[in-house]
């Protein structure tokens, strides 16, 4: 996804330096440096000379810059060549381009659990 293909509604530009948690609805573009939280609900956007030093929660999330905290996304996470990583992302949908640095682990949003032991039958998964 390209930013011209997003409406992004709120923008933390490059001479930018925030402290402090960030709580947005809609599209987020970070292209400054943000030392805290970020909420949103939407696509987090994080530009390549950009730096995110916390924990994010956000719909999906696209770097192309540094992260220093976890990621829990509600549908995806991609990391893009010049992208960076230290911490835990939990998410149903993660994409790592090559390039892209990622320390610590990753976590499936969701776990399947068979529901039947029936060797006759093929089990029913379930999504925690």
């Amino acid at each position: 996804m390209d930013r011209q293909d997003v409406n992004v509604t709120t923008v933390i530009g490059a001479d930018t330096i925030i402290t402090g948690t960030i709580r947005a609805q809609g599209p987020v573009l970070i292209d400054g440096r943000v030392d805290g939280d970020i909420c949103t609900d939407g696509l987090l956007m994080i530009g390549e000379a950009a730096v995110v030093v916390g924990n994010i929660y956000a719909g999906s999330v696209i770097c192309r810059g540094m992260i220093v905290g976890d990621i829990v996304a509600s549908e995806e996470v991609e990391l893009l060549d010049s992208a960076s990583l230290n911490g835990t992302v939990r998410t149903p949908v993660f994409l790592v381009d090559d390039g892209a640095l990622l320390t610590d682990n990753v976590e499936a949003a969701y776990e399947t659990e068979e529901l039947s032991d029936d060797e006759d039958m093929s089990p029913i998964r379930a999504v925690a």
